[in-house]
């Protein structure tokens, strides 16, 4: 096998596919909210939602358990080939049963007539990413092949979507679009994969010591679900599409932030499984530490940028009808400095640590957190209150993780530095007060305070002598070819 790319190389990769998976929703949203309108961006919405847990059922919790058991074999090609094709069969077994469920539930819930042809279409990424193996190259770190896939397909995407989608009727082909884009390019790692593994007989009474984990990860990944989509469900249920569709607007930028923050630590899993894997302790707690800095590096200023940007950026992205979900998204910022704590000690240290046990205690806190909340706040306030249930939610969640997180690496120590970011933050929300007294054009204002609010935040963090920071930019201006990241 190949060998381990430098984390810097990862990263680069990994961060290029996830901004142009970014990239692809802010402009298929912007485009569709405002040819879809409030009720036909609901109406997506709310069939992928339901989707997501059949998908859930499907895979099983594959992704995280395929990337940390090809990250220990990855230098074994037989051994690799066999767990491959195991994965294979169980998830063969799962996506019928997920289907089968699906059909099930449309027929017996009365609610789904309506979005019959949305779920169908909708469905197709159940198929399509059990077919995928996403694990199989996340846990070989081949994150340049990952991206450029990607991207790929997200191009072919958008200019589908300026092709076939046209007016607030097209919620059949913009579903199909956004289907092909994010889940299409799992076709050609099923092909691609004959580069890594063979396929050959295997015995099927292997696939037994696979169960328990995966049924870990699947408990896992089904509390996660229930407080992450669960909240456009309920409102899709219980307040119709248009409250859907605000509260999409609203909470649409803040997923989109933490994605790109969840992809500092998605190239982290396969090296930590292998440290760990292999004992060096030291070497684990310097990349766990770097992890939790690189994230609150990010994560802080951006959350309270978009607390103080949230009328611009939605009339920005999804124009003046949806301008109700403005204040949804200043009661949902928090989730942006909150959720990547959480992905960084659930998905990328625990997971690795083969620690699901603790990951299922916290996110089942969120879930029990979640639907309570749900349950009380959405019939009264409508998309607000599943907003402030959210934020309830992961909030449970991050002080779960701290938690535990103390019982393995010494916490107080690794938030040491937290109080530099925040206090190089607060100048952020000044900057876009004193820009609105000028009343410049919308984009020029925006604009300006993104580039004055980052430039400030950066500049006093080196007054503060930030390592992290200090570390960043060693790396873009030393420039030397082949340098690593210090690992």
């Amino acid at each position: 096998m190949s060998k381990p790319k430098s984390l810097l190389y990862n990263y680069i990769f990994n961060l290029i596919k996830t901004l142009c998976s970014i990239l692809f929703p802010v402009i298929t949203f912007a485009y569709s909210a405002h040819i879809l309108g409030v009720s036909g961006v609901g109406q997506v919405n709310f069939a992928r939602s339901f989707i997501t847990y059949f998908t859930m059922v499907a895979m099983l919790g594959m992704n995280y358990y395929g990337t940390r058991e090809v990250a220990k074999l990855r230098n074994d090609r037989h051994q690799l080939s066999s767990f491959t094709q195991e994965m294979l069969c169980i998830n063969f077994c799962t996506t019928l049963l997920a289907y089968g469920l699906l059909f099930f539930s449309m027929f017996i819930i009365p609610k789904l007539q309506g979005y019959r042809e949305l779920l169908l279409v909708s469905s197709l990424a159940i198929l399509l990413r059990g077919m995928g193996l996403e694990w199989l190259y996340q846990g070989l770190e081949e994150y340049r092949y990952i991206a450029l896939r990607s991207i790929l397909f997200q191009l072919v995407g958008i200019c589908a979507l300026f092709l076939f989608v046209h007016d607030a009727g097209d919620t059949l082909p913009y579903t199909a679009v956004t289907v092909f884009a994010t889940s299409g390019s799992y076709l050609l790692n099923f092909f691609h994969a004959r580069r890594y593994i063979d396929f050959h007989p295997f015995r099927p009474n292997s696939i037994k010591k696979h169960l328990q984990p995966l049924f870990w990860l699947f408990a896992m990944s089904v509390s996660i679900e229930l407080y992450t989509v669960l909240d456009s469900t309920m409102l899709g249920l219980l307040q119709g599409d248009w409250a859907v569709g605000n509260y999409t607007a609203a909470i649409k930028i803040a997923r989109m932030v933490n994605t790109i923050i969840a992809s500092i630590g998605v190239v982290l899993i396969p090296r930590l499984s292998y440290y760990i894997g292999n004992h060096q302790r030291e070497k684990t707690y310097r990349l766990v530490k770097r992890a939790y800095n690189y994230t609150f590096l990010l994560s802080v200023p951006a959350a309270i940028g978009l607390f103080s940007l949230s009328d611009e950026i939605i009339l920005l992205f999804s124009g003046s009808e949806f301008y109700t979900a403005a204040y949804t998204m200043r009661l949902i910022t928090p989730i942006v400095l909150v959720i990547p704590f959480s992905v960084a000690t659930n998905q990328q240290i625990f997971i690795p640590m083969g620690q699901e046990k603790l990951i299922l205690h916290s996110t089942l806190v969120g879930a029990a957190v979640n639907i309570v909340f749900n349950s009380l706040l959405i019939p009264r306030y409508a998309q607000n209150g599943a907003a402030v249930a959210t934020v309830l939610a992961e909030t449970a969640v991050a002080i779960v993780c701290i938690k535990n997180a103390g019982k393995f690496f010494p916490m107080k120590e690794i938030l040491s530095q937290f109080h530099q970011y925040l206090v190089a933050s607060l100048p952020i929300p000044v900057i876009v007060f004193v820009l609105k007294q000028l009343f410049l054009p919308l984009v020029v204002r925006t604009g300006f305070t993104v580039v004055l609010g980052a430039g400030l935040y950066f500049m006093i963090l080196i007054f503060w002598h930030n390592p992290y920071e200090t570390e960043i930019i060693k790396t873009v201006f030393e420039k030397i070819p082949g340098r690593r990241l210090k690992r």
